[in-house]
């Protein structure tokens, strides 16, 4: 019998995970507690790629999962993606921003705001803009077809997936690990991939890990329909907090510029989108200010979808510390998923080691609250890691 692998989480992760294992011959089961629509976090996904980040490792990752996603066809778009500056200092961090870009290897021009394509003027003020970095390897995603599409490459090569499995124990069991479901199934595998998104821990504590992982509630908005909108470079005000694109005949906008809005388990037992709150309006009202008068728009669908942060603002993704043959990818978003996926199935199987930046033990030892503070701190900042 071959070697046996259980992923727990079905969203882009886990995808990935099946994606890329059993590419490699590997037998892979994926649980997912949810039947029919997915309610995690994927779900709810803008789309933004920026593959850009201060942070090497994540370019890295970046880089490899567009290269994956690019095979796919329909569904990803190297539109590129501006980052817009409306002030001085605003304006240097831009053209740092570009410089350091360049020397990654990335493709990264400056334009003034006379230079920025009509399909981001028509809805972009761009009389506040001082200065944009365009960063042509940007792309727009659409998570609802690269999921699928990944999904049937994974199931084309033997992977399976299993819907309503909402899993409840997670053990060691002679030379390998058992998962037991909530109907009482148990599926043995060699190896288990922990890649539960929001609920990752929920996941982690039946292993007798405590993971400091967070959710928070984020607020984005669509307009209805309109024949005016083309697909262009996705746009981001990163002095501002905000980020915005053209959803097909339809315009995006979201914000970080709040106060968090931590969310617990007990929280998500409806899923990853929550009830929208009154108390995000006066952020996405701000947020439109950065708009022409005439794009500005009442929103037709509001989205308070919740995503996890971490202490570092970077994922968990590794040997569970005290439990063989488990393992860890959590707070790893679209943009990271699938390089991400092929770095663990090298650590699976040839014994890459991956480095300690994403340990998930990394913050061993240190006060619950102090780290949960740190996660908090760092939502507004979350363009530190390009990761919508």
């Amino acid at each position: 019998m071959g070697r046996e692998v259980v992923i727990v989480g079905s969203g882009i992760v886990g995808i990935s995970l099946a994606h890329a294992l059993a590419a490699k011959g590997l037998s892979v089961t994926v649980l997912d507690r949810d039947r029919g629509t997915p309610r995690g976090s994927t779900a709810f996904a803008p789309g933004f790629i920026g593959l850009y980040n201060d942070v090497a490792l994540l370019t890295e990752l970046a880089r490899d999962t567009a290269s994956l996603y690019d095979t796919i066809g329909d569904g990803f778009r190297r539109t590129g993606g501006l980052e817009l500056a409306t002030s001085d200092a605003g304006a240097a961090e831009v053209e740092r921003r570009v410089e350091t870009a360049r020397s990654a290897g990335l493709r990264a021009d400056l334009l003034p705001a006379s230079g920025l394509p009509d399909t981001v003027t028509s809805y972009v003020d761009a009389g506040q803009v001082r200065v944009a970095g365009h960063f042509l390897d940007d792309a727009s995603a659409d998570v609802g077809v690269i999921g699928p599409a990944l999904r049937a490459e994974a199931l084309a090569r033997g992977a399976k997936f299993l819907s309503g499995q909402e899993v409840v124990g997670c053990e060691r069991q002679g030379s390998g690990i058992a998962v037991v479901t909530a109907a009482g199934d148990c599926f043995s595998a060699d190896d288990v991939v922990l890649a539960g998104g929001v609920w990752g821990p929920d996941l982690t504590a039946l292993t007798g890990l405590d993971l400091p992982l967070f959710p928070v509630a984020h607020p984005y908005v669509y307009d209805g329909p309109a024949a005016a909108w083309s697909t262009g470079p996705f746009v981001r005000w990163p002095e501002h907090h905000v980020y915005s694109r053209i959803h097909g005949d339809r315009l995006g906008i979201g914000t970080y510029d709040h106060h968090p809005v931590p969310v617990n388990q007990d929280g998500l037992a409806a899923g990853a989108g929550l009830e929208w709150s009154a108390e995000f309006d006066p952020a996405v009202e701000a947020a439109q200010g950065l708009l022409r008068p005439e794009a500005r728009f009442t929103p037709e669908r509001r989205i308070n979808g919740v995503f996890a942060m971490t202490p570092d603002n970077l994922p968990f993704l590794g040997r569970h510390p005290s439990m063989e043959g488990v393992w860890i990818a959590q707070a790893l978003w679209v943009t990271h998923a699938a390089g991400a996926s092929r770095m663990l199935t090298e650590a699976m199987l040839d014994g890459l080691e991956i480095v300690q930046e994403l340990d998930p033990a990394r913050f061993a030892g240190t006060d619950a609250a102090m780290l949960k503070d740190s996660a908090l701190r760092l939502y507004r900042d979350i363009y530190a890691n390009d990761a919508t």
